[in-house]
């Protein structure tokens, strides 16, 4: 016992007891020390300037394997552990008695001679003598041993959800990719059927078959957005874009859905907002189609208004920069029951749960909305009183934009200053919205709610010698309905020369034919967009002065009259594509069948290849002016033949480039960046929408074109 002291007599000044006292109870370095030793559950231990142990604490050397903290004196780490970790541990101690820099938590992986396997958080101190020279070291050890095997499980858990997500990415891709084949094959055939001559019942299977596939295509495209928001994939995509025009057109595509139930659709903004933000269109557009077909859906009669206004609660901060929207979307449905209003934005809750329940769904649409609203920094929250009615609303702060130039000459309300105006319209809804619009444009509006006031005023308006300059009147209203209200006026010849433009909530087969019999200026389906409803008015009344490459009037023509099916126009193909020679590479034989009805639709000759390696050939052997490409096909898939495709076009002599549209089940995020590596020229996801193969296609051949000269 007095050998093993001896070998640590010259560090005893640095362990000298100074007596006190405290109320009675000793107060020793020693006592205190002692105390701290015995019960502490850490390992403590003090060494000299050579790695010896001076002192150590029960729990060392419990964890040692020695009966006495004595037996561990004048002994080092080389008697205790692996020469590695012996052999590092002088190294650092060496260090800090040199630099007298302490070593903080300093996790290490112990194993003694035992077989004690334990991690350690270590701390080590230079041990000073009081006249501040160096004569050792002293530490703590804290067992972390349950902290790393935690940390292990959770690295376990983790690799394990990885792989688990992973799969789950893998299985929606190809879930997408399955049910997007055939649900091109439903909705292509579907509308190219309805391009024929089909009797009335026959028309109406094949419309009930095509809102079929386009309602499970809505059910496809929640969930995938449900699974990439859950999987953190979700991004913005902003840019600068004309907030008016877009979330115009996205109420236009609802506009049948609405009035097929005979709701009125509306919607209104702000004055004040500016003309051009800057953000993600296309998550806005999805987040109000959720929320209006939401309202759509539970709203039975009245009408569904999507109100645009700058925030009140923001608007005296607001600057030159940005500017914050509050958006509102309102009904006059069902509503939510009060216990409801806190889940409703939780994935698949519904109000009504029960087998019984009336209205169908995912559940989905108002979560995804909630996380896009998120997404873009806002919060989305619900009104309702149940019965009556609910408002849907979110504030998001936009990035004010600046309009890009461009050669099309642009309308003025400037020349339609002063212009007296007639609005006729049974909704008090549509009556303030227009009579608003149009003062804005500094046009006279004077509003009634039936015919029969509006014939009055009319006639009015004539006998005091301020005859209205354009009546604008809606045609489905009680009573007696636009037409009537117009035929009244060419009835009568003080008033029968009165220009009239209508606007109506649903297109029957009849309306063009009679819209020229009473000649009428233009016919407009609701909700009609402010850029269409100015450039209307003034082809009106004669003052529209815009050129070949201006945007036309949406007057009521045959493919207006397509549209009362609420879905995408049958697509016209532009003359300027001409006879194309197209090569279609597509396996399904639907898909096949599906494209070579709207390549022969449009004019175009085609040649048909089942697989990447057949387009390859056939592509070598013919001269095509576009081709039309699969992705997943057998043999050889899409992005491999347009590989060697190019390949050999950049090695022939001149250079080649055939145009190439990628026409794919692939929907997924990331896949149109695949298409475009591979050296294809545009993306059209199936089921294809006709109006964006045509896009595409118009787009692709112009490029090639201007490549060519």
């Amino acid at each position: 016992m007095h050998e093993k002291r001896a070998a640590g007599e010259d560090n005893s000044e640095a362990l000298a007891p100074v007596q006190e006292q405290s109320d009675g109870v000793p107060v020793d370095d020693r006592f205190l020390l002692q105390s701290l030793m015995d019960h502490i559950p850490d390992s403590i231990y003090f060494k000299d300037e050579k790695g010896r142990f001076i002192r150590i604490n029960r729990a060392k050397a419990d964890r040692s394997g020695l009966a006495s903290t004595d037996d561990a004196v004048g002994k080092s780490d080389f008697d205790f552990f692996a020469p590695e970790h012996a052999r590092k541990a002088w190294a650092d101690e060496m260090e800090i008695m040199q630099t007298r820099e302490p070593l903080v938590e300093s996790e290490e992986h112990l194993i003694w001679s035992s077989g004690l396997e334990r991690w350690v958080s270590t701390t080590k101190l230079p041990l000073q003598r009081q006249d501040g020279k160096v004569v050792g070291t002293f530490g703590i050890s804290r067992d972390i041993t349950k902290l790393k095997q935690t940390e292990r499980a959770l690295g376990a858990a983790k690799e394990v959800a990885e792989t688990a997500n992973r799969a789950k990415s893998e299985f929606v891709a190809n879930m997408s990719h399955e049910i997007r084949t055939p649900m091109n094959g439903v909705i292509g055939m579907a509308e190219l059927l309805l391009d024929t001559e089909l009797s009335s019942v026959q028309r109406e299977y094949t419309q009930a078959v095509l809102e079929s596939g386009e309602a499970l295509l809505g059910l496809l495209n929640d969930i995938l957005d449900f699974s990439k928001i859950e999987a953190g994939k979700i991004e913005l995509d902003p840019a600068a874009f004309d907030i008016r025009d877009s979330i115009g057109t996205m109420m236009k595509s609802l506009a049948a859905r609405a009035h097929h139930k005979g709701l009125e659709l509306a919607y209104h903004f702000d004055p004040m907002i500016p003309e051009i933000v800057v953000g993600d269109a296309g998550r806005l557009r999805q987040i109000l189609i959720n929320l209006v077909g939401n309202a759509i859906k539970f709203t039975e009669q009245g009408e569904v208004v999507v109100a645009v206004n700058v925030d009140p609660q923001t608007a005296d901060t607001q600057n030159d920069q940005n500017i914050s929207l509050k958006f509102a979307v309102t009904d006059t449905g069902i509503g939510v029951p009060q216990d409801k209003l806190d889940t409703i934005f939780a994935e698949f809750e519904q109000a009504d749960k029960s087998t019984t329940r009336k209205y169908g769904g995912t559940g989905l649409g108002l979560a995804i909305a909630s996380r896009f609203v998120e997404l873009m920094g806002g919060r989305l929250a619900v009104q309702s009183e149940f019965g009556r009615g609910t408002t849907f609303s979110f504030v998001v702060q936009l990035p004010i934009g600046v309009r890009e130039t461009s050669n099309k000459s642009q309308l003025n309300p400037e020349s339609l200053h002063g212009l007296r105006v007639l609005v006729v319209d049974d909704n008090q809804t549509n009556r303030r919205i227009l009579q608003e619009t149009l003062q804005n444009w500094g046009i006279q509006p004077q509003a009634v709610s039936n015919a029969k006031d509006a014939f009055e005023q009319v006639k009015l308006a004539v006998e005091q010698g301020t005859p209205f300059q354009l009546v604008i009147s809606d045609v489905n209203m009680p009573e007696i309905d636009g037409f009537g209200f117009v035929e009244s006026l060419r009835h009568d010849s003080q008033v029968a020369e009165t220009t009239v433009m209508l606007l109506t909530s649903g297109m029957r087969s009849g309306d063009l034919p009679r819209c020229e019999e009473l000649n009428v200026a233009t016919h407009l389906m609701k909700p009609v967009k402010q850029s269409e409803l100015l450039r209307a008015i003034s082809h009106a009344v004669g003052l529209d002065a815009h050129d070949a490459d201006a945007p036309q009037s949406d007057s009521l023509d045959a493919a207006s009259l397509e549209s009362c099916s609420g879905y995408p126009n049958t697509a016209t193909a532009s003359p300027s594509l001409g006879s194309l020679r197209v090569l279609l590479v597509e396996d399904s034989l639907v898909n096949q069948m599906v494209a070579k009805g709207l390549m022969s639709k449009w004019g175009h000759t085609v040649s048909v290849a089942k697989n990447g390696i057949e387009a390859v050939q056939k592509s070598e052997a013919d001269a095509f002016d576009l081709i039309l490409m699969d992705v997943e096909m057998p043999e050889m898939d899409g992005l491999d033949a347009t590989r060697a495709i190019r390949k050999r076009e950049q090695n022939a002599t001149p250079p080649q480039h055939v145009p190439i549209i990628a026409m794919t089940a692939h929907a997924m995020k990331g896949d149109e960046g695949r298409c475009r590596e591979a050296g294809m020229d545009a993306y059209v996801a199936k089921p294809i929408r006709q109006q964006a193969l045509l896009d595409a296609m118009t787009t692709v051949v112009a490029a090639s074109s201007n490549r060519s000269r």
